[in-house]
């Protein structure tokens, strides 16, 4: 986010107004309702370092998250998405810290490579039927596209108009979906030629890719509409109010996105709630960890546990069009 200089919202400045009439070197006083929703935040954010951070770190990381409130709790009474130019400060201050105390007292892992988008070897246009019409490449692959749909309910893939087929060698991308209108109303699958010899990982990305169509698409969310402080968004998205990410980001995510935000790199936002997500690919964002939930939730049991990941993985009992996918999916399967 770029930053820019702007003058504190008019709900601060009773606050600062109370200060310039404190004793001299004395500390502004904090509301106590501020005071404990920044500890909650703290606690929150703090994940893994909770326990370990001395007096005087947890005081530092207090400090940011008092001046921090304020300002998140005039954004919620306007209904502002972005963050003011002094949340954005904090924010970095913050995660900063969060950085440092995480490289002090965790281990750090290798950071994940990057990636490029690799050639595609063919391409198929679906049709109503679910057949395929060969568009470009050697037409020798559809046992692939039948596997998928041995994995999905019937009817899955309709809104899927083209399949295609790539390769970036083993082990690295295995498939992806997009949308192949500005709307969401229509997808493109791909998978990786390569990558479908264990049935297992092939499997798991199946659904998990599928799960992203699930919550990406124009039912779920608006592409290219304005951000909205009460629905997560990303990219060119937002998603709608009683979307299925939506609610896994009220209930979820709300809390430590900022953090995640302020160094989306950083594999360290991981570490710090390792215990939250199934996977540390799930800790990428509020939208690949409900696509890594809804896999699991699809492939195994019902937790019975109250960790963070097992409330996530349980999440999607609440829907029921999504437990009769669950049904139909694992009986196809044999389970």
């Amino acid at each position: 986010m770029k930053r820019s200089n702007r003058q504190l919202p008019l709900l601060l400045l009773p606050i600062l107004i109370l200060s310039a009439c404190a004793k001299p070197g004395a500390a502004p006083a904090v509301d106590p309702k501020v005071r404990a929703e920044a500890a909650r935040l703290a606690s929150v954010q703090l994940g893994q370092l909770e326990q370990r951070l001395t007096d005087q770190e947890r005081t530092q990381v207090l400090d940011l998250l008092e001046q921090l409130v304020p300002l998140r709790q005039t954004r919620a009474q306007t209904g502002r998405w972005a963050l003011f130019p002094q949340e954005e400060e904090l924010v970095g201050q913050l995660n900063q810290l969060y950085e440092d105390y995480t490289q002090r007292y965790l281990e750090e892992p290798e950071a994940p490579e990057g990636e490029e988008d690799p050639p595609a070897l063919a391409r198929y246009d679906i049709g109503a039927d679910g057949g395929l019409t060969p568009v470009e490449g050697e037409d020798s692959y559809r046992p692939l596209w039948d596997q998928v749909r041995a994995l999905l309910p019937e009817g899955s893939l309709d809104a899927f108009q083209h399949f295609t087929v790539f390769t970036d060698g083993p082990d690295n991308i295995l498939a992806y979906v997009v949308p192949a209108d500005e709307e969401g109303v229509q997808w493109e699958l791909a998978v990786d030629a390569q990558d479908t010899e264990d049935p297992e990982e092939f499997t798991e990305t199946v659904y998990h890719e599928y799960a992203h169509y699930l919550t990406l698409n124009d039912k779920q969310v608006t592409y290219g509409a304005p951000k909205r402080y009460d629905c997560y968004g990303e990219n060119d998205l937002v998603s709608n109010p009683d979307s299925y990410l939506n609610a896994f980001y009220q209930r979820f995510w709300k809390d430590y996105l900022d953090d995640r935000l302020a160094d989306p790199e950083s594999i360290n936002f991981y570490l710090r709630h390792e215990d939250d997500f199934i996977t540390s690919y799930a800790a990428t964002s509020p939208s690949e960890d409900i696509a890594e939930c809804f896999s699991y939730f699809v492939l195994y049991d019902k937790p019975t546990g109250t960790s963070v990941w097992e409330q996530k993985q349980n999440f999607f009992y609440d829907y029921p069009e999504l437990v009769a996918f669950r049904d139909q999916a694992r009986a196809k399967l044999g389970l």
